[in-house]
């Protein structure tokens, strides 16, 4: 009966079948189960999730009369009484907040008071009523409501302690009901409270739900209205426990999605918030610690784990236990126990006992912790690193430097105007490829270097020499322009190319990283380079200057590498994956396919399909040192989310190369075949051999 039910179900989510077949679909339900309670509870609850996904109200008014009709089967006395009042009560609230029927929600309200009388002790029905009241509060104003919600509000935080699976949603829930009392009367005293409340989140257990996340940054909100000294503790908070949400969760596109969502502009604005209270060593440190999070979490980069598996036998057996109390804390909070907390304290005892165990190990004692100033600094050794970074409360630079603290420099340009240079750059590319546009790109440059380069440069003018190596970390908007480009644009005055040699990095530690010095190779010393080529991918338009290309590269690199040449029909997915995986220096040239909506689907071209961003991830090559990526758009990332560095490029750094070469818009097949075999004629260093590290 449960096939009937879901192909009915099914039908009508299609718009065919109707409400009778559901009803004939319930009665079966009913004769098999041979209990009508457990038959209209599955049957409300399907509604119920339909309704959530499609929004249709006829589906939420039958699901509350079936809960309704649930709940006349279960008496008083009954133990499964209170789920059906539970749920019936939660129904009523969704239909209020859709119709505004101020008779639901005094509904819900009697429920709850009735739910609570048979838990008084139970946290979440306290929850429930008090977000109640607080709702009817807003509506109506009645003060006795809002001051019931509070006291209920703080038995539930009472009753939630550290590692209880209600905690963190009782303390947001009761700040926002102090805040509200606060913004009615005033009173400093629930102003304190509020904050008080809100620091507990600091005590969150090891491994954290989205509930969580969502209260810490419900702390920033609130924290940044009331310019309150909690604020950077706030983001440091929200930032820690992303990065221990992420850790629990297993690397899938999926639950990277979810992350970039949650994730979004927190890093930024962090650092914002520590330029404007002069923490400039702080504001590094958090941007450093939350930006790219969750790349930074699936390499080494990648994955914490990585490292402390590498590091030994018992490295080995810690990152085990860590997977696997990590994955039944998971599968604890997603279960329907109606009692949690005590397994996971438990489970999070364990965890906090082997994560201790892990920062013993060599090199591991800032496992799941930030990186420090002190360490992360080295990123300059060879050159400043220039962060710029916008947020909505404005635009700045900051400078780090190897040998003192970093400088701060102020931007005299809005958010806004950097994603309306954002979108004048993607609009002028897209018509070069029919018109001239060298005019618009010269005035964009104009504009970059009036409002955001120039300043800049006027300071590194005082500390560095002409032709030195500088180092572009963009953020948010700033990810899309081309800083390294920036320049008066007019005949007798210096462009940014003419004073330094600019490259970009998305983070310090991907910087710090690439400089380490190469594992050996097994090729007899020879590194082992790959040039791959597709100019017919299907659907596309045929590039015809690959072959020329490959083969140019062919004549540079053969007799310094072992060099490996794959075309067209050999360009299939799975034999380049393969390539990616054992070659040191990479070459592609194709068509890039940036994914501005979906940014994991982005890809490139190849023979029998799209090599995307989550195969690349897939990837575990050996010993990656430098991939070449000669195709259109391969620093194009997510539209929604441009701070998170979702594209080609950096998925091949966060996979492992250690320099990457990307493109910015669309570049034209001849002009790229001559840039390419430019480039390669001086990669060779002083020994003749090939080196990527000046890139």
């Amino acid at each position: 009966m449960t096939a009937l039910w879901l192909g009915t179900q099914h039908r009508r989510v299609n718009g065919v079948g109707s409400i009778i077949l559901e009803r004939e679909a319930a009665e079966l339900c009913m004769q098999k189960h041979r209990d009508r309670w457990v038959a209209l509870n599955k049957i409300a609850s399907r509604l119920s999730t339909r309704y959530k996904q499609l929004g249709r109200v006829v589906d939420l008014n039958d699901t509350i009369a079936l809960r309704r009709e649930g709940l006349e089967l279960r008496l008083q006395g009954h133990p499964d009484r209170s789920t059906s009042l539970n749920n019936l009560a939660v129904d009523l609230s969704t239909r209020y907040n859709q119709l505004g029927v101020m008779a639901d929600l005094d509904d819900a309200i009697v429920l709850d008071r009735e739910a609570l009388k048979r838990h008084p002790h139970r946290s979440m029905s306290l929850n429930n009523l008090a977000v109640h009241l607080s709702t009817r509060y807003n509506q109506l104003g009645a003060m006795a409501d809002l001051d019931e919600a509070i006291v209920l509000g703080q038995d539930a935080v009472d009753l939630s302690l550290p590692g209880h699976k209600d905690r963190s949603s009782s303390l947001k829930n009761l700040a926002s009901v102090l805040y509200t009392r606060f913004m009615q009367l005033r009173q400093a005293d629930d102003k304190n409270s509020l904050f008080n409340i809100y620091a507990q989140l600091v005590d969150a257990p090891q491994l954290v739900s989205s509930t969580d996340l969502s209260a810490a940054r419900a702390w920033i909100r609130v924290a940044e209205e009331f310019q309150h000294p909690s604020t950077l503790l706030a983001y440091e908070t929200s930032l820690r426990l992303l990065i221990h949400h992420l850790a629990a969760l297993p690397p899938l596109p999926q639950h990277l999605i979810i992350l970039k969502e949650r994730s979004s502009s927190l890093a930024v604005d962090a650092f914002s918030a520590c330029l404007r209270r002069g923490a400039y060593v702080r504001a590094v440190e958090l941007l450093e610690q939350g930006r790219s999070v969750f790349w930074s979490q699936l390499s080494r980069l990648r994955f914490p784990l990585d490292d402390v598996i590498a590091s030994g036998p018992a490295g080995r057996l810690l990152g085990d236990e860590f997977t696997q109390v990590a994955s039944l804390i998971r599968i604890t909070l997603n279960s329907r126990c109606a009692d949690q907390h005590g397994p996971l304290c438990h489970l999070n005892l364990e965890m906090q006992r082997i994560i201790i165990n892990i920062r013993e190990l060599p090199g591991l004692s800032r496992f799941l912790l930030p990186s420090l100033f002190s360490d992360i600094r080295h990123a300059a050794s060879e050159g400043p690193v220039i962060i710029v970074n916008a947020s909505r409360c404005g635009c700045d630079a900051l400078v780090v430097l190897h040998d003192r603290d970093p400088v701060h420099i102020s931007l005299q340009i809005t958010q806004e105007s950097v994603r309306d240079l954002s979108v004048q750059l993607h609009a002028s590319t897209e018509r070069a490829k029919k018109f001239d546009v060298t005019r618009e790109l010269g005035s964009l440059l104009r504009n970059l270097w009036d409002h955001v380069v120039s300043p800049i440069v006027d300071f590194l003018l005082t500390t560095l020499p002409l032709q030195s190596r500088i180092w572009w970390c963009p953020t948010a908007e700033f990810s899309v322009l081309p800083l390294h480009a920036a320049g008066p644009c007019r005949k007798g005055e210096r462009n940014l190319s003419d004073l330094y040699i600019s490259s970009y990095t998305p983070t310090l530690s991907a910087l710090i990283r690439a400089r380490r010095p190469a594992p050996s190779n097994t090729s007899g010393g020879r590194k082992r380079f790959v040039a791959i080529g597709q100019a017919n991918a299907i659907g596309q338009l045929e590039l015809h200057s690959v072959g020329t290309e490959l083969a140019n590269i062919g004549q540079h690199i053969g007799g310094l590498a072992s060099f490996t040449q794959i075309e067209d029909p050999e360009t299939c997915i799975s034999r380049v994956a393969e390539e990616l995986c054992k070659s040191e220096w990479v070459h592609l040239a194709c068509h890039g396919l940036p994914n501005r909506i979906r940014p994991f689907e982005s890809a490139f071209a190849l023979h029998d399909g799209h090599f995307t961003i989550e195969r690349i991830m897939r990837c575990e090559p050996e010993n990656p040192q430098f991939a070449y990526l000669s195709a259109c758009h391969t620093t194009v990332g997510d539209e929604e989310s441009p701070d998170e560095a979702i594209h080609l490029a950096s998925a091949m750094q966060f996979a492992g190369f250690r320099s990457v070469i990307g493109t910015m818009w669309v570049v034209d097949d001849g002009e790229t075949n001559k840039i390419t075999s430019t480039f390669y004629k001086h990669m060779v260093d002083e020994s003749g051999c090939l080196d990527h590290i000046y890139i």
